[in-house]
């Protein structure tokens, strides 16, 4: 047919089409495309192959070829060693020959030659070779938004961003096994050559074609920076980690596209664990920052390893752990919180029938003899070990006294009677005298109210519920908390090596129970009984299923060791340079722990084992 003839030809065949049509042509140009396309019918599947070899490819195709096809939801594909020309029809019809869809192959110019098949068999042959081009070219994803120009090495790229993105964003692209998962870590301007885009379009399609064909020819334009987070592929067998090690690095001209919610690879994605696992028993806690997908964590990995959460003052480290906590019912697993100011019971969203509320009120409860002698040294008494009579008092006190809640003599006296009771005659009246100072200072139950205490603390360990939370609000007395926590822990730790059940303990203001050394220290020198269970929990927990949950706002004061051994950590906002220096073991971008001091509240940095990778966090206040 004469080539004014095959423009209007190819029209009416392309408008005569009901289900799909099918382009291949090295070149385009963008009116005659847009003749072609102007009245086809909505639901028509529009597939076009592009040449992307060299540049002077995107000099003929030019930048309304990929409107066009955008402007009817039309897939793009390129392939930088295209040479065939066809139009396939509804599968069923197709038009084959020399003629490109430009000027010269469409009006004048080059003499072409074009034939119209209809037969099923040549019509199945040339849909296998359109398969095989298939496999072999690359679609231009509408929702790209970056694109490698080099690559340092397999984990880091430089990339040039086709949208205004903010750091620490996540971008994606598609393997042949499932896709890899990139951080947008560092945002720059530079300058490119002057004239590489001179005259030419920024329309995004047009692009990345004519980028992908600058790669192809050059090979090494340099823009901006990612970094691979994980190779998701999908795996054959079940006990196979669905995290690959990327050990190439990502070609010049790959695409990298956002993050989407309802992405399913990036959704089983957010289900591993930082092994590349499915999470055993995975919590909701967030959003990813600046998206809506939701953020998991694995519980069993917190449960059994433990957690840091640290911030400032305000910053949402309660609020984290309470939506943890909510969201962590049915889970298996018991919590018992220590809350030191009264935040928990009446906000967490849960039936309030659901938790074991224990107010521990004001008192004092020394649990040794040097605790005793601490009181008496404070109020002035003089009393110590020199005589026979003070030799006694002493020891008759240390058979009542010990860090252990079961030997503990407060089941069946308070500390004014075991005061009176162990105190020899010659020392009886010192001993009323001081405790009258007790109780002027501290009122007369904080020496009365040991075995009410005793059963509180009883009654919130036997407990079934799935929360237990102990209240200290009204216990001023910081011996007294840090005893009753340790007495606690203790317990708890019992517990879970004697049953096995899965238990966590919530442990805030932690810097104020497991101090490190010369931070806190009480002021004979000991390690107080809840800085050794803490430890202790830390070290051996695993084994019995009981975990850590450490929260604190001054990460600078806590245990060093207790602090290494929490592996999963949600670090909020923080300031301090002692502070900085303490959690920048956790880090390996110092990107990131740069970004600590400029953090909003409601944001956060989470990180370790229970999740797959570190990541930004938002969570609604």
């Amino acid at each position: 047919m004469a080539k004014g003839e095959l423009i209007e030809e190819l029209r009416r065949a392309v408008q005569s089409a009901k289900e799909s049509i099918k382009i291949v042509s090295a070149w385009i140009r963008g009116d005659i495309l847009e003749s072609l396309l102007q009245d086809i019918r909505e639901d028509v599947k529009l597939e076009v192959f592009l040449r992307a070899g060299e540049r002077k490819d995107m000099d003929i195709t030019d930048f309304r070829v990929f409107k066009a096809v955008r402007s009817v939801k039309g897939k793009i594909y390129l392939n930088p060693g295209l040479h065939a020309k066809f139009l396939i029809i509804d599968d069923s019809r197709a038009f084959v020959g020399s003629a490109n869809l430009t000027y010269a192959g469409t009006r004048e110019g080059n003499f072409e030659a074009v034939v119209e098949l209809t037969d099923p068999d040549k019509i199945k042959e040339l849909l296998l070779l359109y398969q095989m081009l298939k496999e072999e070219s690359e679609e231009i994803y509408p929702d790209t938004v970056a694109l490698v120009v080099f690559s340092e090495n397999s984990l880091s790229s430089q990339v040039l961003l086709l949208e205004d993105l903010p750091e620490q964003c996540f971008l994606k692209t598609p393997t042949e096994r499932g896709v890899i998962l990139c951080k947008l870590t560092n945002v720059r301007t530079r300058n490119l050559e002057e004239n590489l885009f001179s005259g030419r379009s920024t329309d995004r399609d047009w692009l990345v074609a004519f980028l992908k064909a600058c790669a192809n020819e050059l090979g090494d334009v340099k823009i901006g920076q990612v970094k691979v987070l994980c190779e998701y592929k999908k795996v054959k067998e079940e006990k196979e980690s669905y995290f690959g090690v990327p050990l190439k690095p990502l070609k010049v001209g790959t695409q990298l596209l956002k993050v989407k919610g309802d992405d399913p690879d990036i959704q089983k994605i957010m289900s591993m664990n930082l092994s590349g696992y499915p999470m055993e028993k995975k919590v909701c806690v967030g959003k990813l920052l600046n998206t809506d997908l939701d953020v998991y964590m694995d519980i069993t990995k917190v449960s059994s390893m433990h957690m840091a959460v640290i911030g400032t003052t305000g910053a949402g480290k309660t609020t984290f752990i309470r939506r943890f906590i909510e969201h962590a019912q049915g889970e298996g697993i018991q919590f018992f919180v220590i809350d030191v100011f009264g935040e928990y019971y009446e906000k967490l969203k849960v039936k309030k029938e659901s938790i074991e509320y224990i107010k521990i009120p004001y008192t004092l409860f020394p649990i040794n003899v040097e605790d005793i002698k601490d009181l008496l040294k404070a109020y002035g008494v003089g009393i110590g070990e020199k005589t026979t009579e003070e030799k006694t008092f002493f020891l008759n006190l240390r058979k009542h006294l010990k860090p252990d809640l079961e030997l503990l003599c407060y089941k069946e006296m308070d500390l004014e009677n075991l005061l009176i009771s162990s105190a020899p005659t010659s020392l009886k009246d010192d001993i009323k005298d001081f405790l009258t100072a007790l109780m002027r200072d501290f009122g007369e139950f904080s020496v009365r109210n040991q075995r009410d205490v005793y059963h509180m603390l009883r009654k919130g360990l036997s407990s079934n519920m799935n929360i237990v939370v102990f209240d200290f609000k009204d216990v001023l007395n910081l011996d007294a908390r840090t005893n009753i926590v340790g007495l606690l822990m203790k317990e708890i730790f019992i517990l879970s090596r004697l049953d096995g059940k899965k238990r966590l303990v919530v442990l805030e203001e932690a810097h104020n129970f497991a101090p490190e050394k010369g931070a806190l220290d009480a002021p004979s020198g000991r390690e107080n009984l809840s800085y050794i269970m803490a430890k202790r929990i830390a070290l051996e927990g695993r084994k019995f299923g009981v975990g850590l949950i450490a929260i604190t706002q001054r990460p600078a004061n806590i245990s060093k060791y207790i602090l290494s051994q929490l592996n999963t950590q949600a670090i909020f906002r923080l300031i301090t340079k002692n502070d900085l220096d303490a959690v920048s073991v956790f880090f390996e971008e110092t990107e990131l722990l740069k970004l600590l001091p400029s953090l909003r509240p409601g944001t956060l940095l989470l990180s370790g084992l229970a999740v797959p990778f570190s990541m930004l966090v938002s969570i609604e206040l």
